[in-house]
């Protein structure tokens, strides 16, 4: 099978299908590819736990409710990701720090 699209997915992106912000509607447009089995989703090994820490913040925060938390941590794990070691793009993630005059941190 030939891959068609690959994406490394961070925190920042993902949380966005959960809380509303101005770009949620460009993830929603990027996650219809989800089932499409040429599109390959990654994300760093730590994004579950920033996920959900970035939800707890919205709790604590009263913003959100823990039901909904647990509801989104549900959906969250449902996603078709493959999780990746962040020591394999670590070298990518610099280099597109300097070219894009970016922070490396994913």
């Amino acid at each position: 099978m030939t891959v068609s699209l690959r994406c490394i997915i961070d925190t920042n992106i993902c949380i966005k299908l959960f809380v509303a912000d101005l770009l949620t509607s460009k993830v929603n447009q990027l996650f219809t590819h989800l089932d499409d089995p040429s599109v390959e989703f990654f994300v760093p090994d730590l994004f579950y736990i920033e996920c959900a820490n970035v939800l707890w913040k919205y709790v604590r925060a009263n913003l959100y409710t823990a039901e909904q938390v647990k509801a989104d941590l549900s959906d969250l794990k449902a996603l078709r990701f493959q999780v990746i070691s962040t020591k394999y793009l670590i070298s990518n993630a610099v280099q597109i720090g300097l070219d894009y005059g970016i922070t490396a941190y994913l």
